[in-house]
């Protein structure tokens, strides 16, 4: 994480300062290009987590009706078809639960609350000798493979919004980042060529204009970069927090270097020079920081704990 000493004023205590936007299928496709203002998103959202009844009858039906029916091969002409194999319970829970962190960018209470109420759901058709949901496991198994828990040296609480942007939520942006890409087909590079610039900017000290914030994956090795700014954000601040975020909300430094690299375009005269200066600063960036970029307004929605910074020095170190 390189700071630019011409900005060191608005990034010393700036940590102020992804993965793939999974392609969702084609019965989805209609919900991640929804337009992303404040009162879509909250339908959005009420749509995903308080169907009707009667949607539900028809969606997902009783152990009275079930839609989901196999019937085993009979081996004789008289003999009666088995018995009909409903949609699993638990399916559905983790269905949901995967839906509610790639679709809404829940936060892990919201993604708890989720997976009670697909719970709650699930049984208008469970049998009651099916097996027992247990909520921990999918829980566990979401946040695991959907989840980064990643840190920020902070002096105030406050200091986790970035400086463009600030009200636009991380799932608006994942949004906006799948329409740009279906807009134009299948593109290579992972990030739009725009976005990817401001994030190797912000990588490289430039903050003051960026709807991006820096964490870290591990803050040890903050604490000893080579970059004397770096080193100095993780020896002064007083505290760190904690957050579980999205993957869908974090960019990587590969990723930002490969789709600079990828949409960078020769005859593009007015920014060629400065892709190729961006990309030749960014190879020289020390990668041993795990530093990770969130795109978003809202990192504190996502604070799991803060403590006191464990690697701050005495003012006479």
């Amino acid at each position: 994480m390189n700071v630019d000493p011409r900005n060191a004023a608005d990034n010393f205590f700036e940590p102020q300062q992804p993965h793939h936007v999974v392609r969702q299928q084609d019965e989805l496709s209609a919900q991640t290009s929804a337009p992303t203002s404040s009162e879509d998103q909250a339908s959005f959202e009420q749509q995903l987590n308080d169907l009707a009844p009667d949607d539900l009858d028809s969606l997902y039906p009783t152990s009275e009706s079930v839609s989901f029916v196999t019937a085993a091969p009979s081996s004789a002409p008289n003999e009666a078809a088995s018995e009909p194999s409903r949609y699993p319970a638990s399916s559905f829970v983790s269905a949901r639960a995967q839906l509610a962190a790639t679709l809404t960018g829940a936060t892990l209470e919201a993604l708890r609350n989720e997976i009670e109420l697909a719970e709650q759901q699930a049984a208008r058709w469970s049998s009651a000798t099916d097996a027992a949901l247990d909520r921990d496991r999918v829980f566990d198994d979401i946040a695991g493979s959907s989840y980064v828990t990643l840190r920020r040296f902070q002096n105030q609480e406050t200091d986790c919004k970035p400086h463009k942007e600030e009200n636009t939520s991380a799932i608006s942006h994942v949004r906006g980042t799948a329409r740009d890409h279906s807009s134009v087909g299948d593109p290579l590079e992972r990030y739009p060529m725009d976005r990817a610039r401001q994030a190797g900017w912000h990588m490289r000290g430039t903050t003051t204009a960026s709807p991006f914030v820096s964490l870290v994956e591990d803050p040890s090795k903050l604490a000893v970069s080579r970059d004397p700014w770096a080193r100095a954000i993780a020896n002064n601040a007083d505290a760190l927090h904690t957050y579980v975020v999205p993957k869908i909300a974090v960019w990587t430094p590969d990723d930002v270097l490969s789709s600079i690299g990828l949409g960078m375009n020769v005859e593009d005269q007015e920014n060629i020079d400065s892709d190729v200066d961006l990309m030749c600063s960014l190879g020289r960036t020390p990668t041993r920081e795990t530093e990770r970029l969130f795109l978003g307004g809202n990192l504190e929605s996502y604070r799991t704990s803060s403590e006191a910074n464990p690697y701050k020095r005495g003012s006479n170190e």
